[in-house]
């Protein structure tokens, strides 16, 4: 009895929409995401920090638009969950500069003009 639980909670688990690791995509950038099934219905949680551009059903483009978090669901025409993911908008790492001055470090990305970016282990930078 116990193992006929476990493997249907398994199979449950199975059936659920996977979530899928972080989308890291550079500002002014687009990487293309392959969506297990057909979607209906794409939401972005903030389209100012990033936009989703559907070809078909289950191709679409994520494209980065300011530095920041923010995440992304996809929903099939029944209403069930097919994707979601985080977006994390960086900078360009081959267009960015970190200058460090007495105990203060900022790293700039400059693609095409220099604005100021969180880098991985700095702090948040103030504007």
């Amino acid at each position: 009895m116990n193992r006929v639980i476990v493997s249907l909670a398994f199979a449950a688990l199975a059936a659920s929409p996977a979530l899928a690791d972080d989308l890291s995509v550079a500002k002014d950038q687009s990487k293309v995401i392959k969506l297990t099934a057909a979607a209906t219905t794409v939401v972005v949680g903030n389209p100012g920090i990033a936009d989703v551009t559907m070809q078909d059903g289950s191709t679409a483009f994520v494209t980065g638009k300011s530095f920041g978090t923010t995440n992304v669901i996809a929903m099939d025409a029944q209403g069930h969950q097919i994707a979601s993911f985080r977006v994390l908008v960086t900078g360009d790492q081959n267009r960015s500069v970190t200058l460090m001055r007495g105990g203060q470090v900022v790293t700039l990305s400059c693609a095409p003009r220099c604005e100021t970016v969180a880098a991985a282990g700095e702090p948040a930078a103030s504007k």
